[in-house]
C-alpha cells in the first residue's frame, strides 16, 4: 500500500495596512490621523471620516462608561466600549477603499487627558478648517494623492462637510449619517429643532390610552414618515417643519455661522447618501424635508434613508445608552462608496 502524503493549504486573507500621521490644524495644533491602505487592489477613492459634534477621538469611541464626581454613567448598552471609525474604515477597505480618520484632540491641547470629559473645543469654523486641512494631506499623500475624495460625516460634521463639499470640486461623493442642522425647520431658525417641545407635547395629546405610545390607530398615517406604525417626535416636528418653510424668506446660516445643509447641497452637486436612524430624535426631522427637495428636484442627487431601530449614531439605542454602527448602516454606505467607484448610480438607495 503506498501513502500518500496530503498537504492542506490555509490560506490567509490579507490585512489592510494601517499607517499613522499627523498633520497640521488650526493655532497650529498637531492633530494625530490614521490612513488604513486596503490589501489587493484599489478602488482610487479614498474616503475621508468626519467626526461630529464639536469634537472626537481618533477612533470615535463611546466610552462604556464614564465617573463625574463620584458617579458612574453607563454611556454604551453592554457596557463596553465601542469604536465606530475603525468598523467603518474595515467595512470599506474590504472594498478596496482607502480610508482616513482623525482626532480633532491636539497633541497640545492641555486637556487632551480628560477627554470625553473635557476637552479643549474647537469652534464650528476650526473644525471646518481641520477638515479641510485633512483632506489637503490625503491629496498630497503619496498613497493616496491620486485618489478621488469622498467624504463620510456624522451629525454636526455633516453640515460641515457639505459646507467643504461646496467649496471643493474635487470631492467626489457624500456620506451623512445622522446629519445635523440640514434643512431650516422654520423663519429665523439658529440651527436647532424649532418644534421639538410643541412635536413633544401633540404626542402626549395623541397618545389616547396612555401607554406612553403613539402606535396605531392613534398614528395620523400621513405623518407616520418611516412607516413604522409608531409615531415619534421627530415625525411630528418633522411635520411642523414642512408646514413653517413656507414663511422662510431669507438664507440666513445657522447662529454659528455655517450655512445650513440645504444650502451648500444646491452647490454641492455630487452623489450623497444621507443615512438617518429611526430613533434618532435629534436629527430625523430633516429626512422628510430632505426628501420632499429631492423629488421636488431641488436636490435630485440627494438619497435619504431612515433605518429601522437605530438613533443618532446609527446603532442601536436603549434607554440613553448606544450600540456600534449597525450592520445595515454599513451595507448601505458601502454600496454608496462601491458606486462611485464604478461611476454608477444604480447600487445606491433611491428615495423612498
Amino acid at each position: 500500500m503506498m501513502l500518500t502524503a496530503m498537504a492542506t493549504l490555509t490560506l490567509v486573507a490579507a490585512e489592510p495596512t494601517v499607517h499613522a500621521l499627523t498633520f497640521s490644524g488650526p493655532r497650529t495644533w498637531t492633530f494625530d490621523a490614521r490612513l488604513v491602505e486596503p490589501a489587493g487592489s484599489r478602488s482610487g477613492l479614498t474616503v475621508l471620516l468626519i467626526g461630529g459634534g464639536l469634537g472626537n477621538d481618533l477612533d470615535w469611541s463611546v466610552p462604556g462608561s464614564i465617573e463625574w464626581n463620584g458617579t458612574t454613567t453607563q454611556m454604551t448598552i453592554d457596557g463596553t466600549t465601542h469604536r465606530d471609525a475603525p468598523r467603518i474604515a474595515a467595512a470599506l477597505t474590504s472594498h478596496g477603499h482607502a480610508v482616513v480618520y482623525y482626532s480633532t484632540i491636539a497633541q497640545e491641547d492641555p486637556k487632551r487627558d480628560r477627554w470625553p470629559l473635557e476637552m479643549t473645543l474647537l469652534s464650528p469654523a476650526e473644525l471646518l478648517a481641520l477638515a479641510q486641512q485633512a483632506a489637503d494631506m490625503i491629496r498630497l499623500h503619496p498613497l493616496t494623492k491620486d485618489d478621488a475624495l469622498v467624504l463620510l460625516a456624522h451629525s454636526m460634521g455633516a453640515q460641515r462637510a457639505c459646507a467643504q463639499a461646496a467649496t471643493d470640486a474635487s470631492i467626489k461623493a457624500l456620506v451623512l449619517l445622522g446629519a445635523a442642522q440640514m434643512t431650516r425647520t422654520g423663519p429665523d431658525d439658529p440651527g436647532r429643532n424649532l418644534h421639538r417641545q410643541a412635536a413633544m407635547q401633540r404626542i402626549h395629546t395623541l397618545d389616547v390610552d396612555g401607554n406612553g405610545i403613539v402606535e396605531g390607530t392613534e398614528v395620523p398615517e400621513a405623518i407616520d414618515f418611516d412607516g413604522d406604525g409608531v409615531l415619534r417626535a421627530w415625525e411630528v416636528a418633522a411635520d411642523m417643519a414642512t408646514k413653517a418653510r413656507a414663511s422662510i424668506t431669507t438664507k440666513k446660516p445657522d447662529k454659528s455661522g455655517m450655512p445650513f445643509g440645504e444650502d451648500s447641497l444646491q452647490l454641492a452637486t455630487v452623489p450623497t447618501l444621507v443615512l438617518y436612524g429611526g430613533l434618532d430624535e435629534a436629527q430625523a426631522c430633516h429626512a422628510p424635508v430632505l426628501q420632499s427637495l429631492a423629488h421636488a428636484g431641488t436636490l435630485k442627487h440627494v438619497r435619504v434613508s431612515i433605518l429601522p431601530d437605530i438613533g443618532h449614531q446609527l446603532g442601536p439605542e436603549l434607554d440613553g445608552r448606544f450600540g456600534p454602527i449597525s450592520n445595515a448602516a454599513l451595507g448601505r454606505i458601502v454600496a454608496h462608496v462601491n458606486a462611485q467607484a464604478h461611476n454608477d448610480t444604480t447600487d445606491t438607495p433611491s428615495v423612498p
